[in-house]
């Protein structure tokens, strides 16, 4: 009876783990009902990629302190209070949006300093949360259902978000959308306040996040963060801001973002629902490739045609990376450190290695805008963030998530 047991309790989740979930869902709503938009917005305000390049540059090196405070506050009062401050400055962002208006194009990095202190706090702690509320056996099960939520709130808000921009008068939508984002985080913040205290009774250890470089399995994890983030960090805003500059229609725009999405929806119910975990390594490696060779459409060029069949394939092999990627990061925490005293210093230590990829490759596609021959070294920017972007083919095959507990002292 208890392997029938096991079997049913994996796919069952418990009220923190649901209440998590609705959270995750409300922002992730909001984010990607104006996500999107917010840098097309600030794109049609200074007509200069490179003023939106510093925007996002500036809220990922933001990011990265926020987060390692987040992660010593979590220690010193209680795990989901980053929620709380992360969607307080979340709202505060949307808040200036509204006031400022036209003049945002003025304030490009003092926004981006708010956004990104606000989602450093707010990482962090759903990081953090999503291993203590899960267990080896139903975090696949979380993780897809993770996955389905954010998919199908990117593929309601962007086509929401452009219908009202279009339909609207000019500049009247974007302002609605930021309305409703702002509502949302609201709600988000309200429902984050529900989840019980995680406080746990030790110390942030310093000494420990730094030292974590020294086991094996993690540096292996840590190397593939920097390559992953390196291609992500760009790709996540500048493949919008491309589509609606071959369109100039924020409606297409939208449309492009559901339809896509809607294949991820898809693809992560597949792999939570059936995937098997002796199979996450061939997932990956599958998922890996394919997004490759979508890349390689960019490099001979970023016109409408070619970053539609880029966004069909990417849709269908982003879920195959970030599913088993996910689940095996988690598991190596757990394992690497099984009495759970140290999962923030691991958290912080992973988004460490993230932020060093995003904050070098959005670095470099600012300077890269500023430059006259921007659109010819894009093409050799496209083919590095192919090859960073391949760092788990090479890092993560010989991590098991199997390690030995971590003895160091804090």
């Amino acid at each position: 009876m208890k392997p029938i047991e096991s079997n049913i309790q994996s796919s069952i989740l418990s009220r923190s783990t649901r209440i998590l979930l609705a959270v995750v869902c409300l922002n992730a709503l909001g984010n990607s009902l104006s996500g999107i938009f917010v840098n097309v917005y600030l794109l049609k305000l200074t007509q200069n990629f490179f003023e939106v390049s510093l925007f996002n540059f500036v809220a990922y090196a933001a990011w990265l302190p926020s987060f390692v405070v987040a992660g010593w506050l979590s220690k010193m009062i209680d795990r989901k209070r980053g929620l709380i401050i992360g969607g307080a400055f979340q709202i505060f962002f949307y808040f200036l949006i509204l006031v400022f208006g036209h003049q945002s194009k003025d304030w490009i990095v003092p926004l981006g300093i708010v956004f990104g202190i606000g989602s450093g706090f707010y990482w962090l702690a759903v990081n953090v949360l999503s291993v203590d509320f899960t267990t080896s056996s139903n975090r696949d099960w979380f993780n897809g259902v993770n996955g389905i939520f954010g998919s199908f709130s990117q593929m309601v808000g962007p086509v929401a978000a452009g219908l009202l921009i279009t339909l609207m008068p000019e500049w009247q939508g974007y302002k609605t959308i930021f309305v409703v984002s702002f509502i949302l985080f609201v709600l988000s913040m309200a429902m984050a306040v529900k989840l019980p205290v995680t406080m746990k009774d030790s110390r942030y250890s310093w000494s420990m996040m730094f030292n974590l470089n020294r086991l094996p399995e993690w540096r292996r994890l840590v190397w593939s963060f920097v390559g992953i983030a390196f291609r992500d960090g760009v790709l996540t805003f500048a493949v919008w801001l491309w589509v609606y500059a071959s369109t100039k229609n924020e409606g297409v725009l939208g449309n492009f973002a559901s339809a896509t999405t809607t294949l991820s929806i898809i693809t992560f119910f597949l792999l939570g629902r059936f995937g098997k975990p002796e199979k996450r390594g061939i997932y990956l490696v599958f998922g890996t490739l394919l997004l490759s060779l979508s890349l390689l459409v960019l490099v001979y060029e970023t016109t409408w045609i070619f970053l539609l069949v880029y966004g069909v394939v990417a849709a269908v092999s982003r879920p195959l990376i970030e599913v088993p990627f996910t689940t095996i990061t988690q598991n190596t925490i757990a394992s690497l450190d099984e009495s759970g005293r140290y999962t923030v210093e691991f958290v912080v230590s992973r988004e460490i290695a993230l932020s060093i990829g995003r904050i070098t490759s959005v670095g470099a596609l600012a300077i890269l805008y500023s430059l006259a021959n921007a659109g010819e070294m894009l093409k050799w920017f496209l083919v590095v963030l192919i090859l960073a972007g391949m760092a788990p083919l090479f890092f993560v095959g010989p991590t098991s998530g199997r390690g030995k507990q971590v003895e160091c002292k804090p």
